[in-house]
């Protein structure tokens, strides 16, 4: 009987797990350690890059490939958050993948109040998902009713994330994008999920684009304009990914901590920030 209690009380020891849950039970894979070093070597790499402000179109292309090939090998090592964030079986990654959702999204916005007897949701080849009309329209009539309890805006954010992101003014613009991740890694448990369910795996824009296929946009008066854009991005991410995963605690503002926090409660990552 000893024995078997020696062996009640080995068992019932706690072991370290590679798992753990955020606010509301999604459980969020922990990186291994060696694969965690290799991402804080990897984000200063793209740090002291981006620091480096490019003062030629030359420059600004040669920065520009330098930090994607960083932002690729990053993205391979956090595969376990991305499969998080976007499991295979709930992955949108064609039209009717996402038009098979819409049925579980039109009874929530029907019940969200959303009036609508004139235009259906449907697939336009090329273009994606959009609003067909089902009858007759006639000039200057309503169409579509969407209560502002459905609009998905910073009067939803809770109290503790409206004092994190009005402390930061610098990043207002990311308000939104910044609530509707956790709206996302919150699953079924957020009532924004039948809409958040629909939205698309990936998008048409630069963010998007391997480098051969933003080689086709040199030479042309939108190329610098996408470049910046891909720049302004990577730097907001890694600048995040630094506070939550490099920096020492204490050393840096309490609120740029608390916007950082979001990476070890979620399980952010660079596919999903994007």
């Amino acid at each position: 009987m000893g024995k078997n209690k020696r062996n009640a009380k080995h068992k019932a020891t706690p072991q370290p797990s590679s798992e753990h849950n955020n606010n509301n039970g999604i459980r969020i894979p922990k990186l291994p350690d060696k694969d965690r070093r290799q991402l804080n070597q990897l984000a200063q790499s793209a740090l002291d890059i981006l620091q480096k402000m490019p003062t030629n179109p030359n420059e600004e292309w040669k920065n520009y490939v330098e930090v994607q090939r960083v932002l690729e090998s990053m993205m391979q090592l956090e595969r376990p958050l991305q499969r998080c964030a976007f499991p295979p079986n709930h992955s949108n990654v064609n039209d009717k993948a996402r038009l098979a959702k819409m049925q579980a999204f039109n009874e929530w916005a029907k019940a969200g109040g959303v009036l609508s007897d004139a235009v259906e949701i449907a697939i336009f080849p090329g273009y994606g998902l959009g609003l067909r009309a089902t009858r007759d329209i006639e000039a200057g009539e309503q169409v579509l009713s969407v209560p502002r309890q459905l609009m998905f805006s910073e009067e939803h954010l809770s109290e503790a994330e409206r004092n994190i992101y009005s402390s930061l003014p610098q990043l207002t613009n990311l308000n939104l994008s910044y609530a509707l991740v956790i709206e996302k890694m919150r699953g079924a448990a957020s009532s924004w999920y039948p809409y958040i369910n629909t939205l698309p795996a990936l998008y048409n824009t630069v963010l998007y684009f391997s480098v051969e296929q933003m080689q086709q946009l040199r030479g042309t008066s939108v190329c610098s304009a996408a470049l910046r854009q891909c720049r302004v991005v990577a730097r907001q991410y890694i600048t995040m990914y630094k506070c939550a995963y490099i920096q020492p605690k204490g050393s840096v503002d309490a609120s740029v901590a608390s916007m950082a926090s979001l990476f070890t409660q979620f399980g952010l990552c660079y596919d999903l920030y994007r």
